[in-house]
C-alpha cells in the first residue's frame, strides 16, 4: 500500500541520520527526527512504498519504483544501471539525502547518490521525507530524505528472472538464529547488455552488479541491544562519452567500476527514563574509469559517523512529549588518481570534519501535534559553521481533516568535486565556494473520504549562493556561486483509494516551478509529472497479482554541450508498467513484468538513449 502522510491514523533515530532499525513496525517512520513517530504523530510530508506498493511495478530499480512519489524527478543517463539522478522539488541532485537503514550512503565525492547501482535487494519499505531537513541532518538534505528500510522478517526467499536486451537477475535471503542472535543474509546478481548510449548504431552499454547484504541483531541484556549492517556491492557499467566536444555522443569503449562498502552498529539501551542511541558508520566507494581498458582516473571517498543521542519521554492521557538531542561527529575522505595532467595536477586527496549538535522536540495533544528542531554545525573552518531550525504544526479538524504546516531552513556544502576538480578531466578547481542556503515553507490538508486518502500540498523554496557550472570558451567548466536567488515553488496532489478488498489504486501529481536567478528554468527538472497505480489480488485465489501504472514526465530544460552550449527541451513521455505474480503452489510463483510497454522514446539527459520496450519473466519462491 502507497500511504502519503500527511497521515490520518491515530527504535532508532540519531545522528545526522535514523539508526539502523531492524526491528520494523509498519506504524512507525524513522525518517522524521531523532526518534521514530506513528504516522499520524509525523507532521509532514511523508510518502510511505511497502511492499503491496513496491509489487504494482515491480521493478528491481528504486528510481523507478520513486516514480510513484509526488515531488520526484528522475534522470536516467542511459540504460538500466546508468548514472541515474533524483530531484526532488525542483533541487539539485546531490541536495536529496539517501540512507540505507539510517546510514547515509550517498557518495561522498559528488555528494550525491546514483540510483543506477541500487536495486531493490532486500528492501521492505521505502520511507520519503520531503523539504528541507538540515535542522535534523546536516548538510545535503535540502530536497528532501530517503531511507531505504531492510526486510528482516524471518524466512527464506528467493527470485530469479530474464528477458529483454540480456537481462538477467537473481536475488536471495534467508533468516538464521544463533541463540538470541538473529541474522539475515542476502545477495543477488544482475547483468545486461543494455542499449547503445549513443544512439548511433554501435555496440550496446551494458551493466553487472553483484550485492552482498548483512544484517544483524542481538540483546546485551536487560533494556539493551545491539544491531548492525553490512552491505558491499561490485558493479561495472558501460557507456558512450562525446569525445570530440562536439555535443554529440560518440560510441565509445567507456566503462566505470564502482565498489561500495556500507556498513553501521547502533546499540540502544534505557537507563531510567532516558534511552539512549550510539551509532558508528562507515562507508567507502571507489570509483575506477576506463577508456578502451586502460584506466583514465580513479576516485574514492570514505566518510565516517560517530554519535551519541539520548531521548526523554513522557505520556499523560490526553499529551505526550519527546525531548531527543544529538552530538555527532562525521569525518569524509577524498582521494584522486590520475596521470592526465592535460588542465593541471588533478592528484588530490583532502579530508572534511564536522562537529554537529542537535535538539529535536515533539509534543502532541488530542487535536495538535508540533515539532521544532535546531541543528548547528561546526565545519573546522572548510566553510563557515551553520546554524539551522525546522518546525512544524499539524491541526485534526475532524478525524478526517487535518491541516499542516512546515517551515525550515537548508544547506548544501560543496563536494569534493566541486572543490577540487579534474572529475571529469576538464573540470576545474574552485577551492573558494560557499555553501548553499535554502528557506523553504509548505501548506498541507490531508483528507479522508470513505475508502480514500487524499493529500494536497503547496510548497516554496529560496535558495542562496546556488551552485552551478560554467562552461569556458577553452571546453573546461568550473562551479561557481549564483549572485542572486534561485527559487522553487509548486503544488503536490495524491490519492490512495481502497476501491475493494480486492483492487486498490493509487495516483499523485505535481507541477514544479525552478528557476535560477536569471528567472531561467533548472536543467532537468519537469514542470510536471504525474503517475496512476492498480494493484489487483483477488480474494478467491490467494497469491495471484496483478499490477499496472502509467508514469508521466512532462517537458524539461537540458544543455547541449556544443561550443557554444544550446539549451534544448526534453520531449515528454509516458512509461507504461504491467507485472503479475501467479501462484504455482503455496510457496512458488510465476512472475512477468514488462516495462515502456509501447515503446516511448525516453530521453532524460540529452543524447543518452534509454531501452524501449521490454518484458521479463520469472520465478520466486517464499
Amino acid at each position: 500500500m502507497l500511504r502519503t502522510l500527511s497521515g490520518l491514523t491515530g527504535a532508532l533515530m540519531m545522528s545526522t541520520t535514523p539508526s539502523v532499525s531492524l526491528a520494523l513496525d509498519e506504524d512507525e517512520i524513522f525518517v522524521t527526527g531523532l526518534r521514530p513517530v506513528v504516522l499520524e504523530d509525523a507532521p509532514a510530508s511523508i510518502t510511505i512504498l511497502d511492499a503491496d506498493a513496491l509489487s504494482i511495478r515491480n521493478t528491481p530499480y528504486i528510481a523507478d519504483q520513486l516514480r510513484a512519489v509526488p515531488g520526484i524527478g528522475v534522470s536516467r543517463s542511459g540504460p538500466q544501471g546508468g548514472l541515474t539522478q533524483l530531484r526532488i522539488r525542483g533541487a539539485e541532485a546531490n541536495h536529496t539525502l539517501v540512507l540505507l537503514d539510517g546510514i547515509e550512503i550517498s557518495d561522498p565525492v559528488t555528494g550525491e547518490t546514483d540510483f543506477g547501482l541500487w536495486s531493490s535487494l532486500n528492501i521492505a519499505r521505502l520511507e520519503i521525507l520531503r523539504g528541507e531537513q538540515s535542522a535534523i541532518y546536516g548538510s545535503d538534505a535540502i530536497g528532501g530524505v530517503i531511507n531505504i528500510v531492510s526486510d528482516v522478517e524471518p524466512g527464506t526467499r528467493f527470485s530469479a528472472e530474464a528477458g529483454s536486451n540480456d537481462t538477467l537477475r537473481a536475488e536471495g535471503r534467508h533468516h538464521l538464529q544463533f541463540g538470541e542472535l538473529d541474522l539475515s543474509a542476502a545477495g543477488s546478481t544482475f547483468q545486461t547488455d543494455g542499449v547503445d548510449t549513443s544512439g548511433t548504431g554501435g555496440t550496446r552499454d551494458g551493466t553487472e552488479a553483484r550485492t552482498a547484504m548483512l544484517t544483524g541483531r542481538l540483546p546485551l541484556g536487560a533494556n539493551w541491544s545491539a544491531q548492525t549492517v553490512l552491505r558491499f556491492n561490485h558493479d561495472e557499467v558501460e557507456t558512450d562519452t562525446d569525445s570530440d566536444f562536439d555535443g554529440a555522443l560518440e560510441d565509445t569503449d567507456t566503462e566505470t567500476i564502482s565498489k561500495q562498502i556500507t556498513t553501521g552498529l547502533v546499540i540502544t539501551g534505557l537507563t531510567g527514563q532516558l534511552d539512549h542511541n550510539i551509532r558508528s558508520a562507515f562507508t567507502r566507494i571507489e570509483r575506477t574509469n576506463k577508456t578502451a581498458g586502460i584506466t583514465d582516473g580513479q576516485t574514492t571517498g570514505k566518510r565516517t559517523t560517530l554519535a551519541y543521542s539520548p531521548s526523554w519521554h513522557v505520556t499523560k492521557p490526553q499529551h505526550a512529549l519527546t525531548i531527543s538531542a544529538l552530538i555527532d561527529f562525521e569525518r569524509e575522505d577524498y582521494q584522486r588518481e590520475s596521470s592526465n595532467t592535460l588542465f593541471g595536477d588533478p592528484n588530490q586527496q583532502q579530508t572534511f570534519d564536522t562537529f554537529g549538535t542537535a535538539i529535536d522536540v515533539i509534543a502532541r495533544t488530542h487535536n495538535w501535534t508540533f515539532q521544532a528542531s535546531a541543528r548547528h554545525d561546526n565545519n573546522d573552518g572548510r566553510f563557515e559553521n551553520a546554524s539551522t531550525w525546522r518546525a512544524s504544526a499539524a491541526y485534526n479538524l475532524s478525524e478526517q481533516t487535518r491541516l499542516r504546516a512546515s517551515a525550515g531552513q537548508g544547506v548544501k556544502n560543496p563536494t569534493f568535486t566541486e572543490l577540487f576538480g579534474f572529475f571529469p578531466v576538464s573540470f576545474l578547481a574552485n577551492p573558494a565556494l560557499k555553501p548553499e542556503k535554502s528557506m523553504s515553507y509548505e501548506v498541507g490538508l490531508d483528507q479522508n473520504v470513505g475508502p480514500a486518502q487524499l493529500s494536497l500540498v503547496w510548497f516554496d523554496a529560496t535558495l542562496e549562493d546556488e551552485i552551478f557550472t560554467a562552461f569556458n570558451p577553452d571546453f573546461t567548466s568550473i562551479a561557481r556561486n549564483r549572485d542572486g536567488q534561485s527559487t522553487r515553488s509548486g503544488v503536490e496532489a495524491s490519492i490512495n483509494w481502497l476501491i475493494s478488498d480486492q483492487l486498490t489504486v493509487n495516483a499523485a501529481y505535481t507541477n514544479t516551478s525552478s528557476q535560477n536567478d536569471q528567472n531561467e528554468d533548472e536543467l532537468r527538472v519537469p514542470e510536471q509529472t504525474a503517475s496512476v497505480g492498480l494493484d489487483w489480488q483477488p480474494t478467491n485465489m490467494n497469491g495471484l497479482r496483478l499490477g499496472g501504472a502509467a508514469d508521466y514526465v512532462g517537458e524539461q530544460k537540458d544543455i547541449f554541450f556544443s561550443f557554444p552550449q544550446q539549451d534544448v527541451n526534453l520531449g515528454a513521455y509516458t512509461l507504461f508498467s504491467a507485472s503479475a505474480s501467479y501462484p504455482l503452489s503455496q510457496n512458488v510463483s510465476l512472475t512477468f513484468r514488462g516495462q515502456n510497454i509501447l515503446d516511448e522514446q525516453i530521453e532524460d539527459v540529452a543524447g543518452f538513449q534509454q531501452p524501449g520496450r521490454q518484458f521479463f519473466i520469472g520465478l520466486r519462491v517464499n
